[in-house]
């Protein structure tokens, strides 16, 4: 069904009178250790062929590599590609480098951020509400805890993703779920074993923990496998990212939930938006937001 929505999704933006066009589009994931950066990829490579164009794809090794990460930026200007899409390790430390895009005159978007930039010139922001995001696993964990959760957080690299991520759940359930405690929180730093190394330390320093929430679905899976090492079946685990392998963790019944971000939609809109902006389209509203879903047992079927 997924592939079927996404084929479909392809076809729409191709048909919606985008003008074929010849040259490189650079594509810059912050590196390659989720899958969801994979599947944003299965969504943006038959829309740039079917454009016309050809996807050029460079990421760092790790998602802490802000400086290989601008000097890739900086090689696409170089190789004169028509566009870039990226995605900024830390926004901040990307600003450099999107101002010398602008210079350049090559299109800058951002994928899987919907945070606006300022001082710099980012024709559009495909993503979705990493905050409501957040918010909405809140609710999820009130629901699957009868409203009484006692919570430890394994946050990613220090960035608005993380920010808005861990700000969502905490907020809503300080606003809404009083029976909601978040007694602990560590990083994992996006990777699956500081996931899992954060979980241990985080449950032996609080036995009473009842719920972990990983900010991405590796750190969650590495919390599903401290639990399994210190014997806590009783744990509640739940990601953020709707990675393939998080769902198939969910329909195995090892992890209990992960958040779907969409990023198929997220890599073909991208694309889509890149060459509108090649295209010299005026864009009102240069935001473009996936839709999520909480994605558990109950649902998994539908998300494989």
């Amino acid at each position: 069904m997924k592939k079927l929505l996404a084929i479909v999704l392809v076809m729409m933006l191709v048909l919606s009178g985008a003008a074929m066009a010849e040259g490189k589009l650079g594509f810059l994931p912050p590196a390659m250790t989720s899958p969801f950066y994979a599947s944003c990829i299965e969504g943006a490579t038959p829309v740039a062929d079917a454009l016309g164009y050809e996807l050029v794809i460079m990421a760092p090794e790790s998602e802490d590599d802000y400086a290989t990460q601008t000097s890739m930026m900086e090689d696409f200007i170089t190789q004169g590609v028509a566009g870039i899409a990226v995605c900024g390790i830390n926004l901040d430390a990307l600003i450099p480098a999107i101002k010398k895009a602008n210079e350049a005159g090559v299109p800058v978007v951002m994928f899987n951020t919907i945070t606006e930039l300022e001082g710099v010139d980012v024709y559009a922001y495909s993503g979705y509400n990493q905050y409501n995001g957040g918010a909405k696993i809140a609710d999820w964990v009130n629901e699957k805890t009868g409203g009484e959760a006692v919570v430890a957080i394994i946050e990613g690299l220090p960035s608005d993703y993380t920010t808005q991520r861990m700000g969502g759940f905490v907020d809503k359930a300080a606003e809404a779920y009083p029976g909601i405690t978040v007694v602990a929180s560590q990083p994992g730093d996006w990777v699956r074993e500081k996931g899992m190394n954060a979980a241990m330390d985080m449950i032996q320093a609080h036995p009473e923990i009842n719920v972990i929430y990983g900010l991405s679905d590796e750190m969650a899976l590495g919390a599903v496998q401290a639990c399994k090492q210190l014997n806590r079946d009783d744990i509640i685990c739940v990601g953020l990212d709707g990675n393939p392998n998080a769902k198939e963790s969910v329909k195995a019944g090892e992890l209990d939930g992960t958040l779907d971000c969409g990023p198929v939609a997220i890599g073909a809109n991208a694309i889509k938006a890149l060459a509108d902006a090649i295209d010299g389209v005026e864009r009102d509203e240069k935001v473009i937001e996936a839709e999520t879903t909480v994605v558990d047992i109950d649902n998994v079927d539908q998300f494989l």
